[in-house]
């Protein structure tokens, strides 16, 4: 087994900008069986469709550093994705609570707990939604640099690399990372569920710099 294997779940290797296209010879997946693709200095499943990357998604966004949505852990969240109720973070907000309270281990009011947490998610600032989306190398400082900058979440993604660039602390390399990411139709969908499902796009810490 590789080095870096224990990386492998924590990285969505299609949304890397610039991977090299260099599948490994003998490693596979251990969770869907696909060969394994160089990304900088990791060995990655390239399949995003893998179960164990929709977790690490849905983890992240969950997480106290994103959407902070809690209990939301890697437990309940392999619960989720394992019943089928959650194939990605927009469809943490179309679950009903009963279907939270059929789950293993569940009942009426730890299922309302959790629906609750998942609904005052909704109101996070922008630059959580920006982060939680996990775009590769676009961490927390980042995030917050460009909801400094733009009025709103769409406005980042309707910005040119150079525009963004003029954001304190966004490299070109996250710059053109964050435009990769926007030209995937699928994630440009999943953008729109997300303003869809009513979360928060509207970028306070632009209204406080103004």
């Amino acid at each position: 087994m590789l080095k870096s294997i224990g990386k492998l779940f924590a990285l969505a290797f299609g949304q890397q900008a610039g991977a090299r296209n260099v599948f490994h010879p003998t490693d596979k997946c251990p969770e869907c069986g696909t060969s394994l693709m160089r990304a900088e200095e990791n060995w990655c499943c390239p399949n995003l469709d893998c179960p164990a990357q929709i977790r690490a998604r849905i983890e992240h966004w969950c997480s106290p550093d994103a959407m902070d949505i809690p209990g939301g852990d890697a437990a309940f969240v392999a619960l989720l994705v394992s019943k089928g109720l959650v194939r990605d973070v927009a469809e943490l907000y179309r679950i009903k609570v009963a279907e939270i309270a059929a789950l293993p281990g569940m009942d009426k009011n730890s299922a309302q707990k959790f629906f609750d947490a998942i609904t005052a998610s909704q109101k996070r600032e922008a630059w959580r939604l920006l982060f939680g989306l996990n775009i590769a190398r676009v961490g927390e400082e980042e995030a917050k640099s460009l909801c400094r900058h733009f009025v709103s979440v769409d406005n980042v993604f309707a910005a040119s690399a150079d525009r963004l660039m003029k954001a304190e602390g966004v490299s070109e390399e996250v710059a053109r990372s964050i435009v990769h990411w926007h030209s995937d139709g699928v994630n440009r969908k999943l953008v729109q569920r997300l303003f869809k499902a009513g979360l928060n796009f509207k970028s306070e810490l632009y209204q406080t710099q103004s």
